[in-house]
């Protein structure tokens, strides 16, 4: 009889410990940067998501049921939010209809319903320009472009509000905030949605100071914005170049957790990070996702969300310096990545992108698991579907 029992209760406890591993898999964030074929461009999917609400659904299910995915990235620039092109919000008591495209809001809204429906999670990365006056740096600066504001010489004013209120009404007007997984207070001044300049700029030292203070002024506002979690800035690991030290170009992780952290005392939810396939060692035989750990803490591994990785058509996006990876496939390169966030205990991943595009040149890029035909790349399909299943 006692062996019996105990027999039972091993039974038991391998079913408690088998289903704690299984949620446990199931809670890694699985994703990509969610790209829709609407006319356009991608960028419209969330702009005019009322016209192309049955695609931008219909793709997103098929992604869904196709790789077995429970989170996406999306970006939302400054340009698509602003009822007057070009004017930033500058009032911090004026209610957020008097400078937004509502429109934007609203879809943006009801899209996050519809992915609540699908199980699926979503990052927004909210891609604001205004990261640094465009006196700093004004040959550079997407200002100087059609559509983007042109930053003062105190841009955090402005850049509070706009962070701010965005978070406020759309946590306020979805059915359920956990669609939310969380907000990225992202942005570049001299590419718009892209990893802030927060790197070591000796070239021009005000670059770095003047990041450094918009950073500490706005961080504050945007991390107790709403109630989901807050991602840091997204981090850049400068690869590029054969004669850069590894402590330049893991500077902006540094710089940044000692804004945040050491200096304001208010770590993210979340740590993001552009990641490079074979930079783990890299060419140059330093291992920086290593690095990257022990800097961030080994402790907050399961804070950190390995981004933005690239398979195969990004062969031009690799940085000219210690990045190799010519020996591999493109489901090998996906598989690197995923088996580096299973190393280290990262929180999740997205891929870029779902559907092929094209470079900011016009250049097509041949870089999704789905092409403009609707194929899908099976083989890069399997890899990421298996991750579903991997304990």
């Amino acid at each position: 009889m006692k062996s019996t029992v105990l027999s039972v209760l091993f039974v038991f406890l391998l079913f408690v410990v088998l289903l704690a591993s299984t949620a446990q898999a199931d809670s890694m964030l699985r994703g990509a940067f969610f790209n829709p074929k609407v006319s356009g461009g991608w960028w419209q999917a969330i702009v005019c998501y009322d016209v192309y609400r049955n695609e931008v659904n219909k793709e997103l299910s098929e992604l869904v049921d196709k790789t077995g995915i429970n989170f996406i990235d999306i970006q939302v620039l400054i340009p698509q939010t602003l009822k007057t092109p070009k004017v930033p919000p500058s009032d911090p008591n004026a209610p957020i209809s008097s400078w937004a495209n509502m429109r934007t809001m609203n879809n943006l809204v009801d899209f996050l319903d519809y992915c609540y429906s699908k199980n699926v999670s979503v990052e927004i990365d909210l891609a604001n320009n205004m990261w640094i006056p465009y006196t700093v740096d004004p040959n550079h600066h997407i200002a100087n472009e059609k559509w983007w504001p042109v930053p003062d010489n105190d841009p955090w004013t402005e850049s509070i509000i706009w962070y701010t209120q965005i978070i406020e009404y759309v946590e306020k007007n979805v059915k359920d905030k956990r669609a939310i997984v969380l907000w990225d207070m992202f942005g570049n001044y001299q590419y718009g949605g892209a990893e802030p300049v927060l790197w070591d700029t000796p070239w021009n030292p005000k670059i770095k100071v003047y990041t450094e203070r918009f950073v500490k002024k706005v961080w504050p506002h945007f991390y107790r914005a709403g109630e989901r979690p807050k991602g840091a800035p997204i981090l850049l690991p400068i690869l590029a170049g054969k004669e850069a030290t590894p402590s330049y170009r893991l500077s902006g992780f540094r710089n940044l957790k000692k804004w945040l952290v050491y200096d304001l005392n208010m770590p993210p939810d979340y740590w993001i990070m552009s990641t490079y396939v074979k930079s783990d060692p890299a060419a140059d035989g330093f291992y920086y996702l290593k690095h990257i750990v022990e800097i961030l803490g080994r402790k907050n591994a399961n804070k950190i969300i390995s981004t933005d990785f690239k398979g195969p058509g990004h062969e031009n996006d690799d940085p000219p310096g210690v990045i190799d990876r010519s020996n591999l496939t493109g489901p090998e390169m996906l598989q690197w990545h995923f088996n580096k966030a299973k190393e280290y205990g990262f929180a999740g991943w997205w891929w870029w992108a779902y559907r092929d595009g094209a470079t900011p040149n016009g250049t097509p890029a041949y870089w999704g698991i789905r092409d403009d035909k609707d194929n899908w790349r099976e083989d890069l399909v399997k890899v990421i579907a298996q991750q579903k299943q991997a304990k």
